[in-house]
């Protein structure tokens, strides 16, 4: 008999500021910030990145889905419950968004990870999110559960040295 695991509860968030620190502003720097977290394999991301504040949401969306795809395959994970804090994206789902229109790129890569993952998604209050929660609230993993992030070829092959990215366009 083949036991279903529980869906895998991510949490996304996006934050735009309205400035962002004179310093890093003359360096080119974005003042805007994509995060995602999968608590259950201590994974915490966070990058700068430029958009409107739905662009910069589907970008973590997005984003933590290709994660899990490359990076945690030996998992078998099949279940995603995605919490995010912002109602606007949540709602893009419901079917009536013209957040997600026929021919568009986002619908077009959530058709594709449709077809890999059973997604659900929905509202959490911002203080809960746990993608906007500091790195030092998470706890350590047991030695045991540890999950070995394998790189591929092709992660390598497009490596190059660069001290500071200023953002990542979406």
């Amino acid at each position: 008999m083949k036991i279903d695991r529980p869906p895998l509860k991510c949490y996304v968030a996006a934050i735009r500021n309205a400035s962002v620190d004179t310093i890093l502003g003359e360096k080119g720097f974005s003042n805007g910030l994509i995060a995602f977290a999968i608590p259950d394999y201590g994974v915490l991301f966070r990058c700068r990145a430029e958009g409107t504040l739905i662009d910069l949401e589907f970008g973590a969306f997005f984003g933590l889905l290709e994660f899990i795809g490359s990076n945690l395959v030996s998992e078998n994970i099949r279940s995603l419950n995605v919490v995010s804090s912002a109602p606007q994206l949540v709602f893009a789902f419901d079917g009536r968004s013209r957040l997600l229109t026929e021919n568009s790129e986002r619908k077009r890569l959530l058709k594709e990870y449709s077809a890999k993952y059973k997604l659900s998604i929905s509202y959490l209050e911002s203080i809960s999110n746990r993608a906007l929660w500091p790195p030092s609230e998470y706890p350590s993993l047991r030695q045991a559960n540890l999950v070995r992030l394998e790189k591929s070829e092709k992660d390598f092959s497009r490596q190059r040295f660069m001290p500071f990215q200023k953002y990542a366009r979406l």
